[in-house]
């Protein structure tokens, strides 16, 4: 096993693996200064990202939106070519915007960067919960100085690692159904992925984290947040994974089809078995829409990445 000075990522292990995916942390992280990151080679990563032939998303990988916003603001993406995001990044100072550069694990150098967070992050966790993943992911995020990045949920487990600027991050308790009510998530899972609602009135219930080069914060999945840029640059890392939809997605989506036929069902974790027939149907039934439409479950460079990191999980 590696010492914890050779990990890329820094954190006591009892925190990291009793916290994994319940409770936001932080942590410290090895990445600053990696040339993989400087704004001039971003230009260049982006270019690739998008004019991919075989994209992971159906419309592209890249996402950008730009113009000062508030947390509980949606912005609207401008009508312009997935491309333009490199331009974006040339003029970042000044341009107002906010640029998602995704599975960038596909690209070489920035696949060897994701590979190793893995690696610590099964290794401070416990290898078992490979079993669980469906495919991992490296996100990078180039905002301008001033720049919120709005309310919102992720379906992934992550890690946000920041390699250049300073920036503060909002987070909330997802248990708190004031603040993420059950059809709020239900709706998010299966219809809406903009679906959170930011409520001002509780603001005063988030925990707020501020983040410097070297520093990182876990986001459990379902915990809402939203974030504030300082007055520079900042160049983030999410490194993450997505479990396979039975364990989170098609319980949530189970019960947003339960209640638009009338039926109100119980809160996931209420009834636990009740939990796993939902869930198990729906997945079923999902594979089954799937195989019909002649759709992968999983894209194959993601099964690729999973056989690579197993491989690295056996190591230890």
């Amino acid at each position: 096993m590696l010492a914890s000075s050779d990990r890329v990522i820094q954190c006591a292990t009892g925190l990291f693996a009793e916290n994994l995916n319940r409770l936001p942390y932080e942590f410290a992280h090895t990445l600053v200064g990696n040339p993989l990151f400087e704004l001039s080679r971003l230009v260049d990563l982006a270019e690739r990202v998008a004019t991919r032939r075989t994209p992971h998303l159906a419309g592209g990988d890249v996402y950008f939106n730009n113009g000062l916003i508030e947390p509980g603001e949606k912005p609207v993406r401008p009508d312009l070519p997935p491309a333009s995001a490199s331009d974006f990044i040339r003029k970042i100072d000044t341009a107002q915007a906010w640029i998602i550069l995704k599975h960038v694990e596909r690209e070489p150098g920035y696949r060897e960067v994701l590979e190793s967070c893995i690696r610590d992050i099964l290794q401070l966790s416990g290898p078992e919960l490979l079993r669980q993943i469906k495919w991992f992911e490296a996100i990078l995020f180039i905002t301008s100085p001033n720049r919120v990045t709005e309310y919102h949920l992720d379906r992934e487990v992550s890690w946000i690692l920041q390699l250049q600027g300073d920036k503060e991050i909002h987070l909330f308790d997802r248990a708190d159904k004031q603040i993420v009510p059950d059809q709020e998530l239900e709706v998010y899972w299966t219809a809406d992925n903009r679906a959170a609602r930011y409520k001002p009135e509780y603001e005063s219930r988030a925990i707020v984290y501020q983040m410097h080069p070297g520093s990182g914060v876990h986001i459990p999945i379902n915990t809402p947040h939203w974030l504030r840029n300082k007055n520079n640059i900042s160049v983030t890392l999410n490194v993450n994974f997505q479990f396979h939809d039975r364990h989170w997605a098609n319980l949530y989506r189970a019960n947003y089809y339960l209640r638009r036929a009338g039926i109100a069902p119980h809160p996931p974790g209420a009834h636990p078995v009740s939990d796993r027939l939902k869930s198990t149907v729906f997945t079923v039934m999902q594979r089954a829409k799937q195989t019909v439409k002649g759709r992968p479950h999983i894209p194959p460079e993601a099964l690729e990445q999973y056989r690579r990191i197993a491989q690295l999980a056996r190591c230890f």
